[in-house]
């Protein structure tokens, strides 16, 4: 039975109105916090998933921006992050047994919620690691989606041979049972609170305005906060990422738009292009912008606007 939530806001930066916030319990009896705005869009419901670390309340201009298209907004936390259930007894841990689980709620709350409540037709939207899950979804030969939007989307992990190794080996603790010990730890400090890592000091966006904002929700809410890898997750995302190539890229059969961050500093996007070229009906457009493209300059969401429109067009 699906329980009311709630959502952070701060004096100048709200939740979009006409929504609606609630907990749905998956089957494995994990609580995922879900989130409906505009039901009553004309032009259909575009599912918005964000990355690792990142939890609702950061795209609230997203949200509106995609409300202002006459589009629906579903979305929800990642099980591990944002309100969802934490999944370590340190809830500040970034875990997840297997990007499988990922999967298995992506589909299940489609399924159960999404399907039930949401106008179509349905298009993926998705950053980061999200867009690596939205991806593998949008592959499957019956997937819901009719198009395919990616942001930066974590299809590879650059990481140097030394580091693949080191995972390789922490893959077998984690087939023992290992795979909730942290493989780097959250940056938390006890009396404080969240250990805020400064706007000089980020890699992911070039505007400090939205970078201190993200920071700020954090602060009024800091169950919001993650850092730091487990076994679990590192071991899972090297596992994924591996499996994308030419034959995956080819399975996914609907309209996709790729934009890549051609400053990203954490995935690499010429390896993005080089994969994403293989996608049957693919637009890939090279965005000057960091990682998080929808979190950067004015100037740089415009553009990145500009082609989502472009896309959603022709859909």
């Amino acid at each position: 039975m699906e329980k009311q939530a709630k959502l952070v806001e701060l004096n100048d930066f709200r939740s979009p109105t006409n929504g609606e916030v609630f907990y749905y319990t998956v089957k494995d009896g994990t609580k995922i916090r879900v989130a409906i705005w505009n039901k009553k869009a004309l032009n259909g419901t575009i599912i918005l998933q964000s990355g690792r670390t990142e939890f609702i309340e950061k795209y609230y201009e997203v949200i509106q921006e995609i409300i202002n298209r006459n589009y629906c907004v579903a979305m929800f936390d990642w099980r591990g992050q944002g309100l969802s259930d934490r999944l370590t007894s340190n809830k500040y841990l970034g875990h997840v047994n297997k990007f499988q689980d990922y999967d298995l709620d992506l589909h299940e709350i489609f399924i159960e919620i999404f399907l039930k409540s949401c106008p179509q037709p349905f298009i993926g939207m998705a950053h980061s690691m999200g867009g690596s899950i939205m991806a593998s979804y949008a592959s499957n030969k019956d997937t819901p989606l009719i198009g395919l939007i990616l942001c930066a989307p974590m299809l590879n992990i650059p990481i140097p041979k030394i580091m693949k190794f080191i995972i390789q080996i922490v893959g077998f603790f984690s087939w023992l049972g290992f795979r909730d010990l942290p493989l780097s730890r959250p940056e938390w400090n006890k009396k404080r609170g969240w250990h805020e890592i400064s706007f000089n000091e980020n890699n992911v966006t070039s505007d400090e305005n939205r970078y201190t904002r993200t920071s700020n929700l954090i602060k009024k809410e800091d169950n919001l906060a993650l850092g730091g890898l487990s076994i679990g997750w590192s071991h899972s995302a090297y596992l994924r990422t591996n499996s994308h190539n030419k034959k995956w890229a080819k399975s996914i059969k609907i309209p996709t738009l790729v934009l890549c961050a051609m400053k990203d500093q954490l995935i690499n996007s010429q390896l993005t292009i080089e994969l994403c070229s293989n996608i049957p009906n693919h637009t890939i457009i090279e965005i000057q912008g960091e990682h998080e493209l929808l979190m950067e300059k004015d100037n740089i969401r415009k553009e990145c606007w500009e082609k989502i429109d472009n896309f959603l067009q022709k859909l």
